[in-house]
């Protein structure tokens, strides 16, 4: 965090601390109707967004004609939006300008019957949820330190073993909500699949299969990425297997590099794939994931859009957020899971490599997804 952005923090935290000295939360009972208007705080990354989503399912299919809104970071719009069991979105910005009004916006649009906070660690949602109703805000204590502007509290003790769609369903069910098929949601719309195919065209004509490989995530946990040579190895071993598949390489502005790398291993003749990085909106991305029959990711925001989108996933795991907490959720035998091993005194992520998982071990699990075409 930045030294304003700690600065922020600072002030709001003693702004609302003196506001809770002055008028704490009261536990008042939610008993959610299908009338009730529930507001849904989701202000992450890509994938704890997506893993959010789930929620907003849970809470439609339980009372069916209940207005459930979203608030969500400007920059994630796009993930509720296409979420069908969304009423209605907000969009958060850090200015303390904006944020008041956005206070404004949703106590017009309220009184809400129920306040979830779901994932963010931003300490603006849990102020503008106090502001309008901490009596029926809902929190998990271990995703924010600001817990006591919330009335209830969803205890997790078992928060650390836990898979992340558990986490917030258990939100979810507090309140009386609840879903028989807990998976991800994210809706491709028909005009958004024409417009990658039309942009595709102008790359690929040939009628393979598509798989995409996403070169990595952010900066902020670079740990988690697979080395550029091992996707190298990867694309020459699925052209000499012959594994039947047109390659699209996928990322954002921030793999540039790494496709720049990516390219120095290949410098003679045609490049057996196609450079889809920083090309891309989330929303084209998504397309093209649904259009596509696996992706091979590591632990990114476009692995969980893999699974929001219904694509076949390798997904390649770290030991510092194993398998159990952030892979498959619900999704039968769709996906693979190569998942590094937890060396011995491990304490801190650089005490694992992912280099360590070799590109014949990724091969073989497409191999194996490729019988499920």
């Amino acid at each position: 965090m930045s030294f304003i952005g700690k600065l922020s923090a600072l002030s709001y935290q003693a702004i609302f601390k003196t506001a809770v000295w002055v008028r704490p939360p009261e536990q008042k009972p939610i008993a959610l109707s299908p009338t009730s208007r529930v507001l849904c705080f989701t202000c992450a990354g890509i994938g704890d967004t997506l893993t959010d989503s789930v929620v907003f399912k849970a809470l439609k299919e339980t009372f069916s004609t209940s207005h459930v809104a979203a608030v969500v970071h400007r920059r994630r719009r796009a993930l509720v939006e296409h979420n069908p069991y969304i009423d209605q979105v907000f969009t958060f910005q850090k200015a303390p300008l904006t944020v008041w009004h956005l206070s404004e916006e949703l106590a017009a649009a309220g009184p809400w019957d129920a306040i979830l906070q779901l994932r963010g660690n931003d300490p603006e949602p849990r102020c503008l949820s106090y502001m309008l109703n901490p009596d029926v805000t809902v929190s998990v204590p271990n995703m924010t330190r600001m817990g006591y502007l919330c009335g209830h509290h969803v205890i997790q003790p078992d928060w650390d073993d836990t898979h992340g769609v558990e986490q917030t369903l258990r939100i979810a069910r507090y309140v009386g909500a609840t879903t028989k098929v807990p998976q991800l949601v994210y809706q491709v719309r028909p005009d958004e699949s024409a417009l990658i195919e039309e942009k595709l065209r102008r790359l690929v004509i040939t009628p393979r299969p598509r798989l995409v490989l996403q070169l990595g995530g952010g900066r902020r946990a670079s740990w988690r990425d697979w080395p550029v040579e091992r996707y190298a190895q990867l694309i020459r071993l699925i052209v000499k297997e012959d594994l039947k598949a047109e390659i699209f390489v996928l990322g954002g502005n921030d793999q540039l590099e790494r496709l720049h790398e990516l390219d120095g291993y290949f410098t003679s003749g045609a490049k057996p794939y196609h450079s889809l990085v920083g090309k891309l909106t989330l929303e084209e991305s998504a397309a093209l994931l649904a259009s596509s029959w696996a992706l091979v990711s590591t632990d990114t925001g476009i692995m969980h859009l893999g699974f929001a989108v219904g694509t076949r996933v390798v997904a390649l795991i770290h030991c510092n957020n194993p398998v159990t907490r952030v892979g498959p959720y619900g999704y039968g035998d769709r996906h693979r899971v190569v998942q590094l091993p937890r060396p011995a005194n491990y304490r801190t992520p650089a005490d694992a490599t992912m280099a360590d998982i070799t590109a014949q071990t990724v091969f073989l699990q497409l191999q194996d997804l490729a019988q499920t075409r």
